[in-house]
């Protein structure tokens, strides 16, 4: 998960710094490079979220009492999976050599997408991948805080 969540993050960058340089500075080989791995990561991304981690976290939250926030994260797989699609045509013409006809326009999907993917990210990094580590890595019977959680659930350590 902790690996999903940096190429999402890293895909942000990406698209912000494309952001940053309408109209006139356009990389199109950065474009083309964006284009290419979008809707694939997205893919793999939402898939492996999809049939594990959100399992193990509606497994996790179960005897909570909390309602698990799956069903608003697969909706908003849904419709980064849209937006990615229309901004994976664009990049792809421009990175082809096309030209920004509304560069504000543009300017304002971006960042519009790359918000809302920061956003799904960080409520994920919050919520779900510290429980989802505790259920995965807890013996039964065992309580366990956040600095026992192995680095790889994507749990920070933090002191307390």
């Amino acid at each position: 998960m902790t690996r999903i969540h940096h190429r999402k993050i890293a895909i942000c960058a990406e698209l912000e710094t494309i952001a940053d340089c309408l109209p006139a500075n356009i990389d199109h080989l950065t474009c083309l490079q964006v284009a290419a791995t979008l809707l694939p990561t997205l893919r793999l991304a939402h898939d492996y979220e999809e049939t594990v981690v959100f399992p193990a976290y509606e497994k996790a939250v179960a005897d909570s009492g909390r309602a698990p926030s799956t069903d608003r994260l697969r909706g908003e797989h849904i419709a980064d999976a849209c937006f990615a699609a229309d901004l994976t045509g664009i990049l792809l013409d421009i990175g082809h050599g096309g030209t920004v006809q509304q560069p504000e326009t543009l300017g304002f999907m971006l960042r519009g997408f790359f918000d809302s993917l920061r956003r799904h990210v960080a409520f994920e990094r919050e919520h779900v991948a510290p429980l989802v580590c505790d259920s995965a890595f807890t013996p039964p019977n065992r309580s366990l805080n956040e600095r026992d959680c192995p680095r790889q659930c994507g749990a920070s350590a933090r002191s307390v």
